[in-house]
């Protein structure tokens, strides 16, 4: 299961995620932030320090959004880890 909570400031949107991003919940992430630059494009930040596994899907995912300009966040070795290697993920050709 994953939580996500919405943070709007004058400085842009915080996504503030709690759980597991894996499997379903990769997607209804995305979903969410495809409708925020939708509805209000700003600077957009993602807050990974409650997130407990992140799968291939979600780190996919995080690298996307990492390249459109999303800032992200994370404590703990494994979930830093995956942050830093971000850049080096291969994206599929849609």
């Amino acid at each position: 299961m994953l939580k996500i909570t919405l943070s709007n400031t004058s400085t842009g949107t915080t996504f503030v995620l709690s759980g597991r991003l894996a499997g379903p919940w990769v997607d209804e992430l995305r979903t969410c932030w495809v409708k925020q630059e939708i509805d209000q494009p700003a600077p957009c930040h993602i807050d990974l320090r409650e997130v407990t596994f992140i799968d291939e899907a979600g780190t996919t995912l995080l690298s996307q959004m990492q390249r459109a300009g999303v800032t992200i966040e994370a404590s703990g070795c494994l979930t830093r880890a995956i942050v830093q290697r971000l850049d080096k993920v291969v994206l599929s050709q849609e």
